[in-house]
């Protein structure tokens, strides 16, 4: 961090120091009879001088004016990421050392960046983003899950620009940008991809977790809509029996051509030696993980979906800029390569440059509508157990 070229200064969110003392305001007229120190004469019967001369207070502090920011404020991108939080800590970190190594790589281009760090997304989120707005923030970017980002749509933060890590429920005000690394997106993206590749009957198999179910939704939605049709689903548990179950029931439905794997990934490798190879596999990236051995991933044979740059793109132009994120999980790096995007897909929030597309390392992020904007993966497939890109149809 101590290499960034442009300043970028960590803290723990605090709050700033009162702007004035409580000392007891300073004595101004003296007690009635008494002569005043600086030797004016009062006049018991009056209260008042016995001398013309008018005095003006000299010693009394000045009137904050609330429109001014307090001392010591200065434009700012401020990042604010629950990187205390006991159970998103981690992944939030992940998602700081990104932004910081794409703001290293941008050197004088990039502003100066405020981290502060919250416990959690809801009250202390909407505290810290009013606290860097008060200090001079000219763009807040933060909300990594999807309460933290209603929370910022919800609050007065939305009177300067925001860029939400996830997509808040209800829609965008206007100033508050949004994008995400949503699995509903990707299993919405690999239904057009099947039904490009020409497939038109699908076989769905999930898994009763409330992801599984969600991407599974998202898959069936954007499939019916673009004219294909679904054969079946096909619920697994994750019982040996089951899977063994699924080659019997697959073939009891003739007229499928394609399968699509709403499941995690132990479940996906369970799975998919059980389902015909003469039936294209498809799923999105909850199932397969890029960095896994071979050996993890040869069961997934021909699994296609759709994949980050970043992983399978290792000679693209944005991915050779940075450097390889080391010891982190894929969950985690998936969040540095995001936090690489946010810090550049910020900068083009603040030259008004928000029409243009980004190639970025999660993917080809283009603004769609007013304020969301949305990202294209790579296709992808498993071959020898490892992921590369798509050869063809």
């Amino acid at each position: 961090m101590s290499r960034l070229t442009a300043p970028l200064l960590f803290f723990v969110a605090s709050f700033l120091s009162p702007a004035f003392s409580a000392d007891p305001p300073s004595r101004t007229t003296p007690e009635l009879g008494q002569p005043a120190a600086d030797g004016i004469d009062i006049d018991p019967a009056t209260g008042l001088a016995r001398t013309t001369v008018v005095r003006p207070l000299g010693s009394a502090p000045p009137v904050p004016d609330p429109r001014v920011p307090p001392p010591g404020s200065r434009p700012h991108v401020a990042l604010i990421l629950p990187t205390v939080s006991e159970t998103l800590g981690r992944l939030a970190e992940s998602l700081r050392q990104g932004f910081a190594a794409a703001a290293e790589a941008g050197g004088k281009e990039v502003p100066p960046i405020v981290l502060t760090a919250v416990e959690n997304e809801g009250p202390a989120l909407a505290a810290a983003c009013r606290d860097a707005i008060a200090r001079g923030a000219i763009l807040v970017v933060a909300g990594m899950t999807r309460d933290g980002a209603g929370t910022l749509a919800r609050s007065d933060c939305a009177r300067t620009l925001v860029l939400a890590l996830n997509e808040p429920q209800g829609g965008n005000p206007p100033n508050v940008f949004s994008m995400s690394l949503s699995l509903d997106h990707e299993a919405r993206q690999v239904a057009l991809m099947a039904v490009a590749d020409g497939w038109r009957n699908a076989i769905v198999i999930t898994s009763p977790s409330a992801l599984s179910k969600r991407v599974q939704e998202a898959f069936e939605r954007e499939w019916t809509r673009a004219a294909g049709e679904l054969r079946a689903r096909i619920a697994f548990g994750g019982a040996p029996d089951e899977a063994e179950a699924i080659r019997e029931a697959i073939a009891k439905l003739p007229g499928a051509d394609m399968v699509f794997l709403a499941l995690d990934q132990q479940q996906a490798r369970a799975v998919r030696p059980y389902v015909t190879a003469a039936l294209p596999a498809y799923a999105t990236s909850m199932s397969i993980n890029p960095r896994a051995e071979a050996i993890v991933n040869v069961d997934l044979q021909d699994v296609r979906y759709v994949e980050m740059p970043w992983f399978v793109q290792p000679d693209h132009p944005a991915v050779m800029v940075y450097p390889v994120a080391r010891h982190l999980s894929v969950d985690q790096e998936r969040l540095y390569a995001y936090g690489i995007d946010a810090l550049r897909l910020a900068l083009q929030i603040l030259r008004g440059d928000r029409r243009s597309p980004l190639d970025g390392v999660t993917g080809r992020i283009t603004l769609e509508g007013v304020n969301a904007f949305s990202r294209t993966l790579v296709p992808a497939e498993v071959d020898g157990g490892r992921v590369i890109p798509l050869r063809g149809p």
